[in-house]
């Protein structure tokens, strides 16, 4: 029989009552749990003080990401070997790569190693296994507070790749319109985010698995879920859409932009083009020519999807008076 600290294995009935009825007897650790869900409760509470060395009251911003796996791969709460390490290796590297992406201080990201100090900043840890037809939780790095990446206001690199990987899945679920959301979600991350986003989803739709995900910090949580019929069709948007790369000069008027999105816009030929800028320039580049004329050097990354249509991503450049320009 269990002692009154010790958790059951939930998949064991008779352990669980054992444990449940110790606890009446000796409830000096508190309530006791008086349905699966508060026992779940109670576990999750004990992994994440595990997870942050201590109470999990004393971190209250680390991450922490919980995720379910459910489907053919999955079975008696047991999921393939295979399945499990080509997922947490595609997770890993989509996460490493979109935080490359993310990193405005290097505008040349698409080839060469991804540098230590982003696979130390994005590193995920596993912890134990929760009750689900199969649980994981990952975690951050031990370290709390981690350095952010310049120009990137109130979150860290980790949690904005996390939040685009989400992205990404959302929209991948919406079913008509799917495959122009995923393009637009995934084109401005690159070349090699797509191509580990594509990774990522091939795991889940080749071995017919669903992957619920609930991204945790101190200041939000947010859950998705990634189907195999989704992930099918996020697989086939990114693997099948063929990309060109060129760089071309725009001329217009500058008639906004955000920091919060790192953007500027510029309205030529008719239409508003979103232009990606570093965060940190953006509201200096506003001040210097909003509602003035601009010549604009971007780079454009265009995807054409299978059914022919186009998207574009624009990378800022260079951005002078049109006056000046030779």
């Amino acid at each position: 029989m269990s002692s009154p600290h010790e958790l059951p294995d939930i998949t064991d009935p008779q352990a669980m009552r054992s444990w449940l009825a110790a606890r009446r007897a000796n409830p000096t650790g508190g309530p006791a749990p008086r349905s699966l869900s508060e026992l779940r409760s109670a576990q999750l509470r004990k992994l994440a003080r595990s997870l942050s060395g201590g109470s999990a009251e004393h971190a209250p911003g680390h991450p922490v990401l919980r995720f379910s796996l459910d489907g053919e791969g999955v079975r008696a709460h047991q999921v393939e070997s295979a399945l499990l390490g080509d997922w947490l290796r595609a997770l890993q590297n989509a996460v490493q790569s979109i935080a490359y992406a993310l990193d405005e201080l290097r505008p040349t990201r698409e080839f060469g190693p991804i540098p230590k100090e982003i696979q130390r900043k994005t590193r995920l840890f596993s912890g134990a296994v929760f009750a689900s037809s199969y649980g994981m939780v990952l975690a951050s790095g031990p370290e709390q507070g981690q350095a952010e990446i310049p120009g990137v206001d109130g979150d860290t690199v980790l949690d904005r790749a996390m939040h685009r990987i989400l992205d990404v899945a959302d929209r991948a679920s919406i079913g008509d319109g799917a495959e122009d959301a995923v393009l637009e979600s995934a084109l401005p991350l690159g070349r090699r985010a797509m191509k580990h986003l594509s990774e990522l989803s091939d795991v889940l739709a080749s071995h017919g698995t669903n992957a619920t995900l609930n991204w945790e910090t101190g200041a939000s949580s947010r859950r998705s879920t990634f189907t195999s019929r989704s992930a099918e069709r996020c697989r086939t948007v990114l693997s099948s859409a063929h990309m060109e790369d060129a760089t071309d000069r725009l001329t217009g008027t500058v008639v906004g932009g955000s920091k919060l999105r790192g953007s500027i816009e510029i309205e030529a030929e008719g239409s508003v083009i979103v232009i990606r800028a570093p965060k940190h320039e953006v509201t200096s580049l506003l001040a210097a020519h909003a509602e003035r004329r601009v010549t604009a050097d971007v780079h454009v990354l265009t995807a054409r999807s299978a059914g022919g249509r186009e998207h574009r991503s624009y990378l800022l450049l260079d951005l002078s008076p049109h006056d000046s320009a030779g």
